[in-house]
C-alpha cells in the first residue's frame, strides 16, 4: 500500500489513542463522543486488514478476562441496574480491543501520545486551577482526572527509564514533571498517595530487575525535581495539609460530616450493605438500602443528605453493587495482567506495574473504574499495550 495511504489508516485506526491522549481531557463528557472515535477505528481496520486482527487478539487469554467482565457487566445492568457510562467504556473498549492491530503501537507513537496526554492534562489543571483560580471546581471532576494525569505520569516514567535516545529521555522526563505539577494542582490526597506508591513500586521493580550503581544518581536526581516542583505550588500542598489536620481534629472529636469523616461512614455503610445480597450485588437499589439504614438510625443525617453514589472505595463499591462475583472480576483486572509480565518489554512491563499501582492505590479512596474516562485508559494501555505479547513487527524498546 501507498505509504501515505496506510499512515492515514493508522490514523484512523488508533483514533481512540488519540482522543484519550486530547478531546477526552478537554470535553466534560469526552468519554461519550470515544464511542465515535472507537467506530471509526474499526471500520478503518476492517478497510485495512479485514478480520485477521480479531483473529490475533482473541488468542490472547487475557482480552477473555475482558469478555468475561463486560459480559458481567451487561448481566448486572439487565439483573439490578447499573451505571449506563461504565457500560459505555468497558462495551467499547472491549470493541476497540478486540479489532485493535497491535503492531501499530510503537514506542515513537506511544512516546507522542503520553507526552501530548500529559501537556494537554497538566495545561487544563493549570488554565482551571490557577489561571482562573477556581482552585478544584474543574467542569471535570477533579478526583478521576488526577487518576488520568497519574497515569501519564506513570507512563511517562516508564518510557523515560526504558528508553536509550537521549531526546525521548528529555521529552518524557518533562511530561512526568509536568504531570506531577498538575497533580499538586488538582490537590487529590488519594491521588497523591496512589502515585508515591506506584513510583516506590516502579524503583523497587527497576532496582531488582535491572539494577545499576548509576540508577541511586537518577533517583536522587528526580526526587531533588519533585520536590523543586512541590515548591513552585507549595500554597496548594500547605492548603491540604491544613485541611487533613481540620478534618482529623473534627473526627476525633465526633464530627463525621467532613470529607474524610463521610468516606469513613460510607466504608461502615458499604461492610452492612454487603450482607443484603453477597453474590450479584444491589446494583441501583443500594440507595434504597441506604435510606432504610437511616430510618433505622444506622447511618448519619449527612450521610443520608449526601445520598452517595459510591462509596469511595472501589473495592466495596465492586462489593456492595456486583456482588462477590463483581469483587472477584475487580481483583481479577488488577492482578492477572501481571501473570506474564516476564515475557513483556521493557516499556510493558514499567506500564504495568505503574498503572496497576495507581489504581489499585486509588481505588483504597475513589472508584476509579467506575468512570468512563478512567476505564477507557485502564483498558487501553493495561490490555491494548501492557498485555500484548510483543512481535516482530511491533517493537516497544528503542
Amino acid at each position: 500500500m501507498d505509504p501515505m495511504k496506510d499512515r492515514v489508516f493508522s490514523f484512523f485506526i488508533l483514533l481512540p489513542f488519540i482522543w484519550l491522549s486530547t478531546g477526552m481531557l478537554i470535553l466534560k463528557n469526552g468519554d461519550k463522543t470515544m464511542v465515535a472515535m472507537i467506530i471509526i477505528s474499526i471500520i478503518a481496520t476492517v478497510c485495512r486488514y479485514g478480520l485477521t486482527s480479531i483473529k490475533q487478539n482473541l488468542s490472547n487469554k487475557m482480552l477473555w478476562l475482558v469478555i468475561a467482565i463486560a459480559a458481567y457487566t451487561l448481566f448486572s445492568y439487565a439483573y439490578h441496574g447499573l451505571s449506563s457510562r461504565e457500560l459505555r467504556a468497558i462495551i467499547g473498549s472491549l470493541l476497540f480491543l478486540l479489532f485493535l492491530p497491535t503492531q501499530l503501537i510503537t514506542q515513537n507513537r506511544l512516546i507522542g501520545l503520553v507526552v501530548l496526554g500529559s501537556i494537554v492534562s497538566s495545561l487544563y489543571a493549570w488554565y482551571y486551577g490557577i489561571y482562573l483560580g477556581l482552585g478544584r471546581k474543574w467542569p471535570i471532576n477533579p478526583i478521576p482526572y488526577s487518576t488520568l494525569i497519574a497515569s501519564f505520569a506513570i507512563m511517562s516514567l516508564g518510557l523515560m527509564l526504558a528508553n536509550t535516545n537521549k531526546l525521548a529521555k528529555l521529552l518524557t522526563l518533562l511530561a512526568f514533571l509536568c504531570c506531577c505539577f498538575a497533580l499538586i494542582i488538582g490537590e487529590t490526597r488519594g491521588i497523591w498517595l496512589a502515585t508515591l506508591v506506584a513510583l516506590i513500586a516502579i524503583a523497587t521493580y527497576n532496582m531488582i530487575k535491572f539494577y545499576q550503581p548509576k540508577y541511586w544518581l537518577y533517583l536522587g536526581g528526580l526526587t531533588l525535581l519533585l520536590i523543586i516542583a512541590g515548591f513552585a505550588v507549595k500554597p496548594q500542598i500547605e492548603q491540604r495539609i491544613v485541611q487533613t489536620e481540620q478534618e482529623y481534629q473534627a473526627i476525633q472529636s465526633g464530627n463525621l460530616c467532613t470529607s474524610i469523616g463521610l468516606r469513613l461512614q460510607m466504608w461502615q455503610a458499604a461492610s452492612i450493605l454487603v450482607e443484603d445480597d453477597p453474590i450479584f450485588g444491589l446494583g441501583d437499589g443500594h440507595l434504597n438500602k441506604i435510606n432504610a439504614l437511616y430510618k433505622q438510625h444506622r447511618v448519619s443525617q449527612c450521610l443520608y443528605n449526601n445520598q452517595p453514589p459510591h462509596y469511595h472505595n472501589q473495592y466495596l463499591d465492586r462489593f456492595v453493587k456486583n456482588g462477590a462475583i463483581g469483587a472477584l472480576l475487580l481483583l481479577g483486572l488488577l492482578l492477572v495482567p501481571l501473570k506474564n509480565i516476564k515475557l513483556c518489554t521493557t516499556t510493558q512491563q514499567y506500564f504495568l506495574v505503574g498503572i496497576i499501582s495507581v489504581y489499585a492505590s486509588a481505588s483504597l479512596t475513589d472508584v476509579p473504574l467506575n468512570h468512563g474516562q478512567t476505564l477507557f485508559m485502564y483498558f487501553f494501555y493495561i490490555f491494548g499495550v501492557g498485555c500484548c505479547l510483543p512481535s516482530p513487527q511491533r517493537e516497544l524498546n528503542s
